[in-house]
């Protein structure tokens, strides 16, 4: 797995006008052709991975933000390292609740792909963090986690910050869904307050969009790129919404424009399957 300590360094095409997307939930499967809840998922991620590519050839930075495969065996993996070799732009990669953190660093091999690094592009910096509970849904932030993101936030006090990681750090609204949040989620709450530099958290889990604030801090969950779940239910209930995945832009002086890009849902099932996780 990448050196933890180290912040990747992303020359951006355009310093003035960054762009970083990210994608989140492929639940990827060993068999290529595998199905999770009526769901495709490496056909619905090579969808999600085309569209960007063709909408936007000239990325800087790619972010998976967690469950990238849903058995967590290493060839899960590999499928996302082969479809990312396309695009332009490196690729950072943080476990979900689904992942093996020694699966993902057998399975994503390439040079594209960095395992849990922060990185540098543009004026900004973007801090990604690892929340994954082996054998639990649920996250926590370990205090070496911690550590380095408030060590990451005193060396780049000069730049914005864009902090992402798996679990939600605070309740959406939907019921069963925020029994498996961020425990702790003050701690790290409390270390981004006092910072003013950081602009967002975002994160994946939900398979839905979120979008609130905390003080001047955008709070931000993107769409997956498989099957997505409704919002404010009690129990779990699948939506009929194509995949997607979140669009940053990041401008010199410290602000930033986002939104969320669907699929085509031509090849999307009408009613994705009900079975369980």
């Amino acid at each position: 797995m990448s050196n933890r300590a180290d912040v990747l360094s992303v020359e951006a095409g355009d310093p003035t006008r960054v762009t970083v997307i990210q994608i989140t939930d492929s639940h990827l499967l060993q068999d290529a052709n595998g199905v999770v809840l009526g769901v495709p998922t490496r056909e619905a991620l090579r969808q999600v991975l085309s569209s960007i590519r063709q909408d936007y050839p000239h990325l800087d930075l790619i972010i998976h933000t967690g469950d990238i495969a849903e058995d967590a065996h290493p060839d899960s993996y590999r499928h996302l390292d082969v479809l990312v070799r396309e695009l332009s732009a490196p690729v950072v990669c943080i476990p979900g609740n689904h992942d093996d953190r020694k699966a993902m660093s057998d399975g994503l091999v390439s040079g594209t792909v960095h395992i849990n690094r922060s990185a540098r592009v543009g004026n900004w910096l973007i801090v990604a963090l690892d929340t994954l509970v082996p054998n639990a849904e649920y996250g926590r932030l370990s205090d070496l986690e911690l550590r380095r993101l408030a060590a990451d936030l005193s060396s780049h006090t000069a730049r914005p910050v864009l902090v992402f990681l798996h679990h939600p750090p605070v309740r959406i609204g939907s019921e069963w869904m925020d029994t498996m949040g961020l425990r702790d989620a003050q701690r790290l709450l409390d270390t981004v307050d006092a910072r003013a530099q950081v602009r967002a958290l975002a994160w994946g889990h939900n398979h839905q969009v979120f979008d609130g604030r905390r003080g001047g801090m955008r709070l931000l969950a993107a769409p997956a790129t498989c099957f997505q779940f409704t919002p404010g239910c009690r129990q779990m209930e699948l939506d009929e919404l194509a995949p997607g995945y979140r669009v940053f832009t990041l401008y010199q002086d410290g602000e930033f424009d986002t939104k969320v890009v669907r699929v085509p849902d031509a090849w999307f099932p009408a009613h994705p399957g009900s079975a369980q996780q």
